[in-house]
C-alpha cells in the first residue's frame, strides 16, 4: 500500500508519526472521506471546498488548487490500483508548540482503500443518543479529529442493538447521527436540520439539497418520531433508510431508494 504524505509517495510501513504531531495531541487537524467510484473522486469539487473552509475556521494554511490535490489523488489510485473505494485526507498543523502553535503550516496525509461503488442500502435503525451533546459553532460543521461524540455514541448504539446514533445540540434539537446527516419526510415536504444548528456540513447532505427541495429547519424529537420517512446521508454508503427509531417503526423507503438510484445513475 501506498501513501501520500507531504508531497512524497511511500510505502505504508515507512509512515512515522512524530511524537508531538498536533492531531495527536491536541486534535489539532480534520479529516475529509472521498468516495472513489471508476477511479475518480465523486463530487470532489464539493469536497475541495469543505476542506479550503475547514482550513479557515482553523487558521490553516493550505496551497493546494483542487485541481492540484485533485491529480496527487488520481496518482495515488493508479499506484495502488483502486477503481472503487475510498481515499482518506488527513490535515493537521505541521507546527511545534503546546496549545499556542509557532505556524499554521498543514501536515497532509491520504491514504485509499478499495470497495465497492455505490449500491441500494439496507434499512437500519436508530437510536437517541443525549449522554453528550453537540454545540452550536464552526468548529461543530467541520470532520474535526476530535470526534468523541460520533466514538461514544456509536458504541451506545451498538451495546443497545441498533445501527447509529441520533445526536442532538445545546437547544435540545436533533442534528445528524453519528456518522452521517439526516433527513425527515412529512407530508411529502423534506426537512433537515440547518448547519447553523452544529450538524456536520456534509458532501452527501449538500448532493440531495441540489436534488431536492428541502427545508432546512430545526427538528425536534417528537418530529422524528411522527415523520412518513426518514434517510440518513453520508458520502461513503449514500442514502440510508430508516426502518426504526428507538421503538418507532418505519415503513416508508421510497424517496430514500429514488434518491440513491439517481446516485447510483451519476456515478
Amino acid at each position: 500500500m501506498i501513501v501520500y504524505n507531504n508531497s512524497e509517495y511511500i510505502q505504508l510501513q515507512d509512515l512515522s508519526i512524530e511524537l508531538d504531531n498536533r492531531a495527536f495531541n491536541y486534535g489539532d487537524g480534520f479529516f475529509e472521506t472521498v468516495k472513489i467510484i471508476n477511479s475518480n473522486a465523486f463530487n470532489f469539487s464539493v469536497h475541495y471546498l469543505r476542506i479550503i473552509e475547514s482550513c479557515s475556521i482553523l487558521s490553516l494554511d493550505f496551497n493546494y488548487t483542487e485541481k492540484e490535490l485533485s491529480k496527487v489523488i488520481e496518482t495515488l489510485l493508479i499506484k495502488n490500483n483502486i477503481i472503487n473505494g475510498t481515499v482518506k485526507l488527513h490535515f493537521s498543523r505541521d507546527s511545534r508548540g503546546k496549545y499556542l502553535p509557532v505556524s499554521s503550516k498543514v501536515n497532509l496525509l491520504i491514504v485509499s482503500a478499495k470497495g465497492l461503488g455505490f449500491q441500494l442500502n439496507k434499512a437500519i435503525s436508530l437510536c437517541f443518543y443525549k449522554e453528550e451533546i453537540k454545540t452550536k459553532s464552526k468548529i461543530s460543521t467541520i470532520k474535526s479529529c476530535n470526534a468523541l461524540l460520533s466514538v461514544l455514541s456509536s458504541i451506545y448504539a451498538r451495546g443497545n442493538n441498533f445501527d447509529n446514533a441520533i445526536l442532538f445540540n445545546t437547544d435540545a434539537n436533533v442534528i445528524e447521527c453519528s456518522n452521517s446527516n439526516i433527513f425527515i419526510v412529512k407530508e411529502d415536504i423534506i426537512y433537515t436540520p440547518p448547519v447553523s444548528d452544529g450538524c456536520v456540513s456534509g458532501t452527501m447532505r449538500g448532493w440531495v439539497l441540489n436534488h431536492e427541495i428541502v427545508i432546512e429547519k430545526s427538528l425536534s424529537k417528537k418530529e422524528i418520531l411522527n415523520a412518513d420517512e426518514i434517510f440518513i446521508t453520508n458520502a461513503v454508503s449514500g442514502i440510508i433508510p430508516i426502518k426504526k427509531v428507538e421503538e418507532t417503526e418505519f415503513f416508508s423507503f421510497e424517496l430514500s431508494a429514488q434518491l440513491q438510484k439517481v446516485l447510483i445513475s451519476q456515478s
